[in-house]
């Protein structure tokens, strides 16, 4: 397996342990019973890049060449408003794969990506993707699932703007990061966000986040230093958005 490495050794010597995670990630991509074959083209000759964190992936306005599969770390989605101004979307997890959606419709990227961390990703051709699209029915189906669940949590995300109150939509935005975040075995969720892209997320001012996030701390919901979020209680947090 060909490797680019980053600069700074130090920084991503834990990356270089993913290529075994990879393989259990990517499988898990598929069913059960999914074609173990399409699991090893995927696998086979694969670049992995390193990027620290904030480095950019690709930019929004740029033309795709290639798919991307996050081994560790995670990635921040952004789109541009029309003053030039970047919210986050989302946030892409080892485990999951990005920007297919511009490479399938053969579009310039509508959206941002940058490693929220130091992330290691594997980047498969584009040509090598398609090839294996066109060629395997559970690749192809599992895409396609991909694309249609992308498409209701933006609607979901879109009725809680129109409809919910702030409280109800950050505490939707913390079980959604927890999603992203959180641990097996590990009691409590740690989350890394700035307020303003948590803000972001939620639709509203900075300020408005931070006096929400000042209320679920004294209702022992959150514990919060900095930047890191950490959740005390999701059952308390599920209770307020049902």
């Amino acid at each position: 397996m060909k490797k680019i490495q980053a600069i700074h050794h130090n920084e991503d010597h834990s990356l270089k342990e993913n290529e075994q995670s990879s393989k259990i990630e990517i499988a898990s991509f598929f069913d059960e019973n999914g074609d173990q074959t399409a699991i090893n083209e995927l696998l086979e000759n694969k670049t992995t890049k390193t990027y620290l964190k904030k480095a950019v992936i690709f930019l929004e306005g740029t033309m795709p060449n290639e798919l991307y599969f996050i081994n560790k770390g995670k990635v921040k989605i952004t789109k541009a408003n029309d003053s030039g101004k970047e919210y986050m979307m989302t946030i892409r997890k080892s485990g999951d794969f990005f920007g297919y959606l511009a490479l399938m419709k053969n579009e310039k990227y509508p959206i941002s990506a940058y490693a929220l961390e130091p992330t290691s990703i594997s980047i498969i051709p584009k040509a090598d993707f398609f090839s294996l699209l066109h060629t395997n029915r559970i690749v192809a189906n599992r895409f396609i699932k991909m694309l249609t669940e992308n498409i209701v949590e933006k609607e979901e995300q879109l009725l809680s703007l129109a409809y919910n109150s702030v409280r109800k939509r950050v505490a939707e935005a913390l079980v959604r990061l927890h999603k992203k975040y959180k641990i097996e075995g590990k009691l409590h969720t740690e989350i890394v966000i700035l307020r303003e892209d948590l803000a972001n997320m939620v639709g509203t001012a900075k300020e408005t986040v931070i006096r929400t996030l000042s209320d679920f701390k004294e209702e022992k919901l959150v514990k919060i230093k900095g930047s890191r979020i950490t959740i005390l209680n999701l059952h308390g947090l599920e209770h307020i958005i049902a």
